[in-house]
């Protein structure tokens, strides 16, 4: 048995999509806005200070302070940027068609580089300005210590420290505005080379099932996501009220050259037993997504770890993007029911699929 509590004493956020726990929003900008904040913050507290001493002279300094130290980081960040381009010389002709454009392409460039050479102009113009203006003041070794120090030696130190790498935080957002993701990458891969052909067929093969086609109530692809990822052989392993009852006509596509490959869909019958002790049925389309099995095997291999978090974030990252990508696909709107299951022994699959029956009828009841 397992050591996690039951379904309905698990808090109320954990018991949502039948257990799975709600899914992944996409990022927004609330840690560029907190870094607006802290600036803005900080540069009021600074102009405070200077303006109660009504100092003239320490505006001055301020403003050239911070013209200095943006752009020695510019070109510190530059030449840090530029030790790179010694190893991507190896690789020049196996990774970059021996073309030196695309090696300062893959090193040098900013993703707002734009931005970074108008703050980068700005602060040298004003430190033109200042040095002509207050030469004696400004021009001292002090600052060409500082600079010297922001330019050359910092950016190398936090670079060989560590300090320059993303957290994980940063890299999973990197890669999921990227679509850099593992699961994401399965997710396009599942519905371009799997729902995206079978969907907008399946009202057409039920209907050619003369077996079935007045016993399936709801036209649609129910598709299991099991937040294991782990996908049993027969569903009805997993829970035995759920069993395999036959297949729809399949449908012949002609796919990576493989002439007339069939794509068929197995049926199963839910049985719910009655308080009479009588059983009542339930047919629907049913399987597993099967893409969800890579993830699974990728966190038992040890030439490819996945750890239990990294594979628990992955498959909310792939549930989130197939939702987002069936939901713009009009061929596949309402062709299919996602449904996120938490695969724990306190979740029954036939439980699942009778409330989403249910809650389907009770819908249909009001619209009419």
């Amino acid at each position: 048995m397992s050591g996690r509590p039951p379904y309905g004493t698990l808090p109320l956020a954990q018991q949502e999509n039948n257990g799975f726990r709600p899914l992944l929003r996409p990022r927004g900008k609330t840690a560029t806005i907190a870094s607006v904040v802290i600036a803005v913050i900080g540069g009021t507290m600074l102009l405070f200070a200077v303006k109660e001493k009504e100092d003239r002279e320490g505006i001055h300094f301020i403003l050239f302070i911070a013209a200095l130290l943006t752009l020695s980081l510019v070109l510190g960040e530059l030449l840090r940027r530029f030790c790179l381009v010694f190893e991507e010389i190896r690789h020049k002709y196996t990774r970059y068609e021996g073309k030196w454009r695309l090696i300062f392409k893959a090193t040098l460039t900013f993703e707002h580089g734009k931005c970074i050479l108008v703050a980068a102009t700005a602060s040298a113009l004003t430190l033109i300005f200042f040095l002509f203006e207050h030469y004696e003041v400004f021009c001292c070794s002090p600052y060409v210590i500082l600079f010297s120090l922001n330019c050359f030696v910092i950016p190398q130190l936090l670079f060989l420290l560590g300090l320059r790498q993303p957290s994980t935080a940063e890299r999973s957002e990197i890669n999921e505005r990227e679509n850099k993701n593992v699961a994401e990458g399965l997710a396009w891969s599942y519905y371009f080379g799997y729902l995206k052909l079978v969907l907008p067929r399946l009202e057409r093969q039920i209907a050619k099932s003369e077996q079935f086609r007045f016993k399936i109530k709801h036209k649609r692809l129910f598709i299991l996501l099991p937040k294991s990822c782990y996908t049993y052989p027969e569903i009805a392993e997993a829970d035995y009220r759920v069993k395999s009852v036959g297949n729809l006509p399949g449908s012949k596509i002609n796919r990576g050259g493989i002439k007339d490959r069939i794509y068929k869909h197995t049926v199963h019958r839910v049985e719910m037993l009655r308080p009479d002790g009588t059983t009542e049925e339930y047919y629907f389309v049913l399987e597993y997504a099967t893409a969800l099995m890579s993830l699974y095997q990728m966190s038992q291999n040890a030439a490819a770890p996945l750890s239990y978090q990294d594979r628990t974030n992955q498959v909310e990252m792939f549930i989130s993007k197939l939702t987002d990508i069936l939901k713009s696909c009009e061929e596949c709107r309402g062709k299919y029911e996602l449904v996120p299951i938490s695969g724990d022994e306190s979740d029954k699959i036939a439980d699942v699929l009778v409330g989403i029956h249910n809650r389907k009828l009770n819908e249909e009841v009001e619209l009419l």
